[in-house]
């Protein structure tokens, strides 16, 4: 497990998917189930907890980078993609 993870021992919530989304995937086009296995397992192995909520935190999460223009959806439906844009806050 690494060592010093800003969310270990906390749930996932959109804020930490968000943040999550934007450092791993920046600049990749990518599948939705694709997003939820990399945050998930990223979050989960470092020693984060999955989220309780009744609502993905990614769905969520990506609704929110579309609104404020960092992630656009280029497919819906079933294995839907979407292309995560570059920020300069960006860190993997």
């Amino acid at each position: 497990m690494r060592k010093n993870y800003r969310y270990e021992g906390v749930h996932l919530t959109p804020k930490i998917a968000r943040r999550l989304i934007l450092d791993l995937l920046s600049g990749k086009t990518i599948r939705r189930r694709d997003i939820d296995t990399t945050v998930n397992s990223f979050h989960e192995s470092r020693g984060g907890f999955p989220s309780t909520a009744k609502t993905s935190p990614i769905r969520t999460a990506l609704r929110y980078l579309q609104e404020e223009g960092l992630a656009e959806i280029l497919s819906k439906g079933p294995g839907s993609t979407w292309r995560i844009h570059e920020t300069s806050d960006s860190t993997e």
